[in-house]
């Protein structure tokens, strides 16, 4: 008589995907990790965990190319940029800065920035990275890259997103803060040109922190961005980030 429960080893195998994902043993899969932080002065209602200043808009509404400069002329090094083209693709670009003078990327197509970087420290001033009047990117004075919760699936992948992690402090003020994860997804629609967020989880936090596992790994689809918000009755400092891979679509 022939078993038909999956050996031992197979599933043992299949719990370690995510190890072998990180080891390079898998073709075509990266892991990911973001990172964002946002220092309010006061009360916020779903402000993305990101470089702080940068507002609210994290959606390219159409190609753009973005102006890159820096508050301080001693500033003349040099920024990696890592985002996604017109047609979703990931693309990375080195640009050299030029102090108070603007510097446009070669790139006349981007639809989101994933992560930027300056190289050899921190910047002496702050780095922006916009397009008609609007902020998309942002490494602050004494940060060495973009700070972001907020990440856009490429083209023809899907991103696994296994933890996050949440946390908030505010001294004496004692601000009471709701981290939410929200993807522009919700069942048979995709709203991630409009930006409208929706929300899959939340935490909530009072200077303190949390990691959090999640009960089965979430895969956010092509097209689509994912990152965490926050909302507080007063001033906080909120981190927060996410841990998991993209891998190809298959089949």
């Amino acid at each position: 008589m022939t078993s038909s429960k999956t050996p031992w080893p197979e599933r043992i195998w299949r719990s370690q995907y995510g190890l072998d994902v990180a080891r390079g043993d898998v073709a075509e899969s990266r892991p990911i990790s973001t990172f964002g932080e946002y220092v309010s002065s006061g009360p916020m209602n779903e402000q993305p965990v990101w470089e702080t200043t940068m507002g609210s808009t994290f959606v390219v509404p159409n190609r753009v190319q973005l102006s890159v400069v820096s508050t301080s002329a001693a500033d003349t090094g040099q920024i990696v940029l890592h985002y996604l083209d017109g047609d979703l693709n990931e693309q990375t670009e080195v640009i050299t800065l030029t102090g108070l003078t603007p510097v446009l990327t070669q790139a006349a197509d981007v639809r989101a920035v994933l992560s930027a970087y300056h190289r050899g420290g921190p910047p002496a001033g702050d780095v922006t990275m916009t397009s008609g009047g609007v902020t998309y990117g942002k490494i602050g004075v004494g940060s060495v890259q973009l700070d972001t919760s907020f990440f856009r699936v490429p083209a023809g992948k899907i991103f696994v997103v296994h933890s996050l992690y949440a946390g908030a402090v505010s001294g004496t003020s004692a601000a009471r803060v709701v981290i939410k994860i929200q993807t522009t997804r919700v069942l048979l629609d995709s709203y991630a040109d409009e930006g409208i967020l929706y929300p899959l989880a939340a935490v909530g936090v009072q200077d303190t922190s949390v990691t959090l596992g999640l009960p089965h790994p979430l895969a956010v689809p092509s097209g689509e961005w994912i990152g965490l918000t926050a909302t507080s009755n007063k001033a906080a400092d909120v981190t927060a980030g996410l841990f998991g891979w993209i891998e190809p679509i298959r089949g």
